[in-house]
Parts: structure tokens; C-alpha cells; sequence
């Protein structure tokens, strides 16, 4: 399988209660579920060294994101990771 940046490597549920806070320049924030880890490929070498991050996979106007996958999409953004209360 050849690896690309922004490819999802493997995903697994997030418990209930994470949100993700995403902010759009000139825009309303807009509070986002999680639902899901994923395991997202920030960078590959020509030697095969595939370089990752655990970033939080949530629904945004009805599909599924990570935020790199989201800033691709729309442009550039903030994200704010929400722990679920206690």
C-alpha cells in the first residue's frame, strides 16, 4: 500500500463525551463530535519512512474529518481538543 499525506492508517473508537471546537477564520465556532482516533500519515520519505500522528476523527456538516483532512478541504483553521467532563 503506498502512503500519502493526510492518509488514515487505522481508526478506533473514541469513548463518548470528546468534542472537537473547530474555528474557521472570519466564522462561528462550531463544536464537532468525536468519533474515532486515527492513526493519519503527517509525512513519507523516498527511504519508505512513514512519519504519523493520533489525531481525533469527527463529524463536520454531516461527514467524517481529522483535522488535516478538514483544512484541506475548507481552508485554514483552528481546532480545539474538548476532554468529556468528569
Amino acid at each position: 500500500m503506498r502512503l500519502t499525506r493526510r492518509s488514515v492508517v487505522s481508526l478506533t473508537p473514541a469513548d463518548p463525551g470528546w468534542d472537537v471546537e473547530v474555528t474557521k477564520a472570519g466564522e462561528e465556532a462550531v463544536l464537532c463530535p468525536v468519533i474515532g482516533w486515527a492513526v493519519v500519515v503527517l509525512d513519507t520519505s523516498a527511504e519508505g519512512v512513514t512519519e504519523t500522528a493520533i489525531e481525533p476523527a469527527f463529524v463536520y456538516d454531516g461527514a467524517v474529518y481529522t483535522p488535516a483532512e478538514l483544512a484541506h478541504s475548507i481552508g485554514e483553521l483552528d481546532y480545539q481538543l474538548i476532554e468529556p467532563e468528569e
